[in-house]
């Protein structure tokens, strides 16, 4: 096999790849987007060659990934990948938050509704709590409701019981 035989190895060994999701301040990408159209490589051919360059080269004596990049683009060494790079735009969300939950409530896949006194299927129960113009969240953190829907839970344990 030809060096540049190895660096083609999705069409030539058809070798299945892997998507790579990254998150990068806006700045750094917008730098590294640029450097990677100087050299003619697309992000993933530029990522490819730095993550090789990551796992197989001698640390030691290893040189700068763009150096390294710099050199394989001017050996016409490309990488062939078929991938592109996913970029999300996300929000970005308090990471001291707990997602709310109802799994302490939750009988035979129904939760108690403590407005009404009547079950509702779990997986539908925003539904019936908009019917009483609430969330499903504001029911179960109203300390009145709470009370009431513990007691619907108790009881409906014990029918279970008997």
């Amino acid at each position: 096999m030809s060096y540049l035989e190895q660096f083609a190895r999705n069409k030539r060994r058809k070798e299945s790849s892997t998507v790579l999701t990254a998150r990068l301040p806006d700045s750094l990408y917008g730098d590294f987007k640029e450097r990677c159209d100087e050299l003619g490589l697309s992000i993933s051919e530029a990522i490819y060659l730095l993550v090789e360059r990551e796992i197989t080269a001698d640390q030691k004596g290893a040189k700068e990934p763009a150096a390294y990049i710099s050199e394989h683009i001017q050996n016409g060494e490309e990488a062939a990948t078929n991938t592109k790079p996913v970029i999300k735009h996300t929000v970005k969300m308090k990471t001291n938050t707990k997602r709310f939950t109802t799994k302490l409530w939750k009988v035979d896949g129904e939760l108690p509704c403590p407005i009404c006194s009547s079950w509702s299927n779990a997986k539908s129960f925003s539904r019936h709590a908009r019917k009483h113009n609430t969330t499903t969240q504001a029911v179960f953190t109203n300390e009145e409701y709470i009370k009431r829907a513990n007691e619907m839970v108790r009881q409906r344990k014990a029918e279970q019981n008997m």
